[in-house]
């Protein structure tokens, strides 16, 4: 009786190993599921976000663009902005460059 009694011991744990180890498999795919589902949603709202971060940004440069072709030299006499005609401007440039590097094609 006593190797019967040892082989059923060793049957009852090796069933026992099997259940428990089949329940920490199915939790830890239960977490790595639950995982990839809020990833899939965080990324879903992080594509929502970018794109209403994009339409804002146009919104901002359609202004910025009204802006810039409102002014004219009405706008700029306004601002105490003086033309400045028949001037030539200082170019700044380094030492080493020469005129073929700056000015040639």
């Amino acid at each position: 009786m006593s190797p019967r009694y040892q082989s059923i011991t060793i049957y009852e744990r090796t069933v026992h190993t099997l259940f428990g180890t089949f329940c920490v498999l199915a939790l830890i795919y239960c977490v790595v599921l639950l995982s990839l589902v809020f990833s899939v949603i965080e990324r879903k709202q992080n594509n929502l976000a970018s794109r209403d971060l994009t339409s804002q940004l146009s919104s901002l440069e359609v202004g910025y663009a009204n802006k810039v072709s409102s002014i004219n030299d009405s706008t700029l006499f306004a601002h105490n902005f003086t033309r400045v005609d028949g001037t030539t401007f200082a170019v700044r440039k380094d030492p080493i460059a020469s005129y073929t590097v700056l000015y040639a094609r």
